[in-house]
């Protein structure tokens, strides 16, 4: 497979329409994911992981129905620098061991050899890697176990905040404004009153805030950037790259499959990822459910 050459799609975005700053994570997002992941599947060389997620997903959405109210609310002013959702509550704290340990059982995954303390560290882990710091490789299955029941809890916390309005975000964020870890990767919506709209979602907590098209998200200054996407395919997965940081971050269009999913096509897509760091990119963003991560 070879990259062709850079294409930029061009920016649609509606003339009547202020979009919301904030988009709260869907009630089904874990049966839409698990639904994406199985298509995602089909022929696929990693069908057996994909599907094996696609279960887990399923697991997810089950114990996202059964979370109770978390207590928490949004502040004034979101601030990713100071986000409502964080790890030091008791709300969150201790709620995901026990999600955990309900994921694992679904997907038949054994915790016998875990102690508290060892998922404590885990845990740790994978919040710093969903803040988009570099971590160690060699993640296992029980750290995706860890990473699927903090997405739980932190979703489920962030439906329940009562998102603002555009009004309450004073600039465009770097970071989730609810949690402060790092997107996943950008989708540009399609349909009616949406179309060409770009949010980034976050890693964790699924929020999606509104970004600007056409302009690298990883640099302070704005640069301009490129698409580059896997030739034969939907182009609905694309390397959204910078000749300024040399960094990348997938970009999802809705247009091109309604579908898409960030987190299940980042995963399916892992050539892309190959492919784009021979042309010199480094991947920016995480995504929980890969082994290692870096960051430009």
């Amino acid at each position: 497979m070879n990259l062709p050459p850079p294409n930029l799609p061009p920016q649609v975005l509606p003339s009547t329409v202020t979009p919301p700053a904030l988009l709260a994570p869907a009630a089904d997002l874990f049966a839409r994911r698990a639904a994406r992941l199985r298509h995602l599947a089909g022929g696929h060389s990693m069908a057996p992981w994909l599907l094996w997620l696609a279960d887990l997903a399923d697991a997810q959405q089950q114990a996202l129905a059964g979370l109770a109210d978390s207590g928490l609310r949004q502040s004034a002013t979101l601030d990713p620098q100071h986000p409502v959702l964080h790890a030091g509550q008791a709300a969150l704290r201790d709620t995901w061991p026990a999600i955990c340990a309900s994921l694992a059982a679904a997907v038949n995954v054994d915790l016998q050899a875990e102690t508290s303390a060892s998922l404590e560290q885990r845990a740790a882990a994978c919040l710093e890697l969903a803040a988009g710091q570099a971590v160690a490789a060699g993640r296992d299955t029980i750290d995706l176990i860890v990473a699927a029941a903090l997405q739980v809890v932190w979703s489920g916390a962030a439906r329940q905040l009562g998102l603002p309005t555009a009004s309450n975000l004073e600039s465009e964020p770097e970071n989730c404004p609810c949690c402060g870890s790092a997107a996943v990767g950008s989708i540009v919506r399609a349909g009616d009153g949406v179309a060409g709209l770009r949010y980034q979602e976050c890693s964790l907590c699924a929020t999606r805030w509104n970004a600007v098209r056409a302009r690298c998200t990883l640099c302070t200054d704005g640069s301009v950037v490129n698409y580059l996407g896997l030739e034969g395919s939907s182009g609905a997965v694309q390397a959204e790259t910078c000749e300024h940081c040399h960094g990348y971050i997938k970009t999802f269009f809705q247009d091109k499959d309604i579908n898409v999913d960030p987190l299940a096509d980042d995963l399916a897509t892992l050539a892309l990822d190959v492919l784009v760091g021979e042309q010199g990119y480094a991947r920016a963003l995480p995504n929980l459910f890969l082994g290692e991560g870096e960051a430009a």
